[in-house]
């Protein structure tokens, strides 16, 4: 008699096992046990679980606390030496304001703010800044200049520079980047003579 087609599907397959082949099946109350100890034991290792996330939250909340009292205390100690001059800056401030003359004129006011501002500047020198002016007919730079103002080139080949210069710009000299860009007015495109 020839094979079936079936028959050779199921060939390959393993025989189901017979009843003498299996162990003697557990009472449904010591399978009860078996899951509760072992549900206990899963309860437990998780309560360990997260007694240990929460000292580490711990933890790390005391680290994040510590270091941000060290950045203060840092960020004091660099910032030192230029509020000791500010305060010094301060009190001769005062100290001329209680002293000025009766005669005191515009002149003399120029000359006396000018004496500060060259005070702070040597400050913001000994802190690694120095202010700087850039020269008209400069190209802008929109890294180093703040365009406040446009005006029409005289002349085609001013078109993109600095026409004149509004404020100075500080640049920190170690990172050499502005700490504030020099705000300046900037010739726009070149429209020909008018008639």
């Amino acid at each position: 008699m020839a094979p079936q087609p079936h028959d050779s599907l199921t060939a390959d397959l393993p025989e189901a096992p017979r009843s003498s082949d299996t162990p003697e099946a557990e009472s449904p109350e010591t399978l009860i046990a078996r899951i509760d100890a072992a549900l206990r034991e899963l309860a437990d290792s998780s309560d360990r679980y997260h007694a240990r996330a929460q000292q580490r939250e711990g933890v790390i909340d005391h680290l994040r606390s510590e270091v941000e009292l060290l950045r203060r205390g840092e960020r004091r100690g660099l910032l030192r030496p230029l509020l000791a001059d500010m305060c010094r800056i301060r009190d001769d401030l005062m100290r001329q304001a209680a002293d000025l003359p009766e005669d005191f004129d515009a002149e003399r006011a120029a000359l006396l703010l000018r004496s500060y501002a060259e005070s702070i500047d040597l400050t913001l020198d000994s802190n690694g800044v120095v202010s700087y002016v850039p020269d008209c007919g400069d190209p802008f730079e929109p890294r180093l200049h703040r365009r406040v103002a446009v005006e029409v080139a005289i002349e085609p080949i001013l078109t993109g520079r600095i026409a004149r210069v509004q404020r100075d710009g500080y640049l920190d000299i170690e990172a050499n980047s502005p700490i504030a860009p020099a705000e300046v007015v900037v010739y726009g495109p070149y429209r020909g003579e008018e008639h």
